[in-house]
């Protein structure tokens, strides 16, 4: 614990402060660069008005301003430990932090005692305060607030979108970080797919990620990844070469946000196995498909966004081909499963809710 009435405000600044800063990930002559006692181009607290009687003049300089070059930067005032951090010290710290020159997320106060940090847009009360003694405590906070790679983030999300937005409260481009897809009432008129099929009634899958955009037509475009099947519809799914990223598009102009009026996405999906493909048949283990199988599936799901949440019903309809199957084997399958159309189909339904992160 240092011995802080032995110290004055120039220790503060160079045995507390400074050394805190390059922890947090800032050093001189770095992309993560400190500032410091800036000098300002502009000796006024702000740019634009033409009575110097209503524009305040700066008093001193910044005592450091930690910059993420070409990104933002944030303010740190530093006094010694006798003075009080009082309300005249937030509102100096301000002064340098609101400056057009600098424009800082964030500023900081410290008398190295105690220290409080601040959003520059709110001064009434400090997003963090802390003691001396409870530094390490706040450490990693304050990394997730000032530190350099914080600072990108936080700028990244305050970048201007000057893409066409998706809809009202949506950006132009929208990440999706996670959600389910639950599957329902999946009925074949095929024996051997309904197998497959009695797997998916009632699975639910973890959404993943993916992004929802634009397509160059200008379509909606939404890109979705989920957690992989359970193994019997996986394997079906990689014996067609169905991945587990899938592509949406609506030709609405935006994204709905009324349930009484929702969006339209479709997914269609094409795919195909060629005779002698290797394949899991239940009842007869691996063998090498006498005939081919081709493939076809399309998924409109119907929603709309509320509380940062797409969420809405699906339908699924599903199309099979066996083809060039021999009679012979024909006759077999007939024989051990009874009805045995060449061309099967399948319906389905089902529930989602896809998280998206909203700007």
């Amino acid at each position: 614990m240092p011995k802080f009435d032995d110290m004055n405000e120039t220790d503060v600044r160079e045995l507390i402060v400074r050394p805190l800063l390059n922890r947090l990930g800032y050093e001189h002559g770095t992309e993560n660069t400190i500032r410091t006692e800036q000098t300002f181009r502009y000796a006024k607290a702000f740019l634009g008005r033409k009575n110097a009687a209503k524009d305040s003049p700066l008093v001193g300089r910044a005592d450091y301003i930690l910059e993420v070059a070409s990104v933002g930067r944030w303010v740190v005032e530093v006094k010694g430990p006798a003075e009080q951090l009082s309300r005249d010290v937030v509102e100096q710290a301000h002064t340098y932090a609101a400056h057009p020159e600098v424009a800082a997320l964030f500023f900081m106060v410290t008398n190295g005692r105690s220290s409080r940090l601040y959003r520059t847009s709110s001064l009434d009360t400090p997003l963090m305060s802390w003691d001396f003694a409870d530094t390490e405590e706040v450490f990693l906070a304050l990394v997730n607030l000032v530190g350099p790679d914080a600072i990108r983030r936080k700028m990244e999300l305050l970048k201007p979108d000057a893409g066409k937005p998706l809809g009202r409260g949506l950006g132009s481009e929208v990440q999706i970080i996670g959600g389910w897809i639950q599957y329902e009432d999946h009925t074949t008129n095929h024996p051997l797919l309904n197998m497959a099929l009695d797997g998916i009634n009632g699975l639910r899958l973890p959404v993943t990620g993916g992004s929802v955009g634009r397509a160059d037509d200008g379509r909606l475009h939404a890109n979705l990844h989920t957690a992989k099947a359970m193994p019997m519809v996986g394997e079906l799914s990689e014996l067609l070469e169905v991945t587990d990223g899938y592509d949406f598009y609506a030709a609405d102009e935006l994204i709905s946000t009324d349930q009484e009026r929702p969006t339209i996405f479709q997914n269609l999906i094409h795919s195909n196995a060629p005779a002698g493909t290797q394949m899991k048949v239940p009842g007869m283990g691996t063998i090498a498909a006498p005939f081919g199988f081709r493939f076809a599936a399309t998924t409109e799901a119907v929603g709309f966004v509320e509380n940062d949440v797409f969420k809405g019903t699906m339908a699924l309809d599903y199309q099979f081909a066996f083809v060039g199957m021999p009679p012979m084997v024909k006759t077999a399958m007939e024989v051990q499963f009874g009805a045995f159309p060449v061309r099967p189909q399948a319906r389905g339904g089902g529930l989602f809710e896809v998280q998206l992160l909203l700007r």
